[in-house]
């Protein structure tokens, strides 16, 4: 626990303007830390079977690509626009469309999420991401309490110190996600020796979207799961980028705003190959 750097020296050093909504997550987090119960010794062991990454390789294997479906009422540029979608309904749906995974925002203040919810989508028996800012061991300790499989790792937050968070990760059977915003990142998630790699088409700094491709990822990580997160507004958008070569996508807005969710997720799965 000691090789990880203090919070609070990793929000000064993220290089983003006070103003971007990035930097105001990471300060709202860095005070929930504050007041998180001191960091607990990892009680669960390292997860050898890697259930989340293998739930979405047997997914892409047979069907050509996988879903982490994601469940998240608000966001720091939209607001609340899903405040009070019951969760294990919502959940259900992804799972009847033919989700591999679930993705269950952890963060409370600007995405209105919490462990609960990571804690409540237990009884479907579906791989869970613990998707949160994480700038300690505090929250490590938290998604491993929640029962969470896998959890996010922000590369542009992290930066340097990004492996020794997915060493800390995997020490409590948390399988790391390491999320890229761009090639200059790559280096730091091959150093996390990560298996699960995604790349945000959302620049966090202002959660404007560009448009990012998976050849020179499958280049840096030829064994590892690329999935692309963010900016999939329709099936057609997440069955483009599967068939450019990712292998997962991350949907969250589009599903939580969509009325008939399962449908949503039918339409990018079926007949993919």
């Amino acid at each position: 626990m000691s090789r990880l750097p203090e919070p609070a020296a990793l929000v000064q050093d993220t290089g983003l303007a006070a103003t971007s909504l990035l930097q105001k997550v990471l300060v709202s987090e860095l005070a929930r830390v504050v007041v998180l119960q001191d960091a607990a010794a990892p009680f669960r062991t390292n997860a050898a079977s890697a259930p989340f990454e293998t739930a979405l390789r047997r997914s892409a294997a047979a069907r050509g690509g996988a879903v982490i479906a994601e469940y998240k009422q608000a966001s720091p540029s939209l607001g609340p626009f899903a405040l009070g979608t019951p969760l294990l309904p919502q959940l259900q749906a992804y799972l009847d469309g033919g989700a591999a995974a679930f993705s269950i925002l952890a963060e409370p203040a600007y995405f209105k999420g919490s462990i609960e919810h990571i804690r409540q989508a237990a009884e479907l028996g579906v791989p869970r991401l613990y998707k949160g800012f994480v700038i300690s061991e505090a929250q490590l300790a938290e998604a491993e309490a929640s029962g969470a499989e896998a959890v996010l790792l922000i590369a542009r937050v992290l930066k340097g110190h990004t492996a020794a968070f997915a060493e800390a990760a995997r020490a409590r059977g948390l399988e790391p996600l390491v999320e890229l915003h761009n090639l200059t990142e790559v280096g730091f998630a091959q150093a996390a020796k990560a298996r699960l790699v995604g790349i945000n088409a959302r620049d966090l700094s202002t959660f404007n979207l560009g448009e990012p491709t998976a050849a020179p990822l499958r280049r840096a990580f030829p064994e590892a799961v690329l999935i692309r997160e963010s900016g999939l507004a329709t099936p057609e958008d997440a069955r483009a980028a599967l068939r450019a070569g990712f292998d997962a996508v991350l949907i969250g807005e589009a599903l939580m705003r969509s009325a008939d969710p399962s449908d949503f997720l039918h339409r990018i799965l079926t007949d993919l190959r």
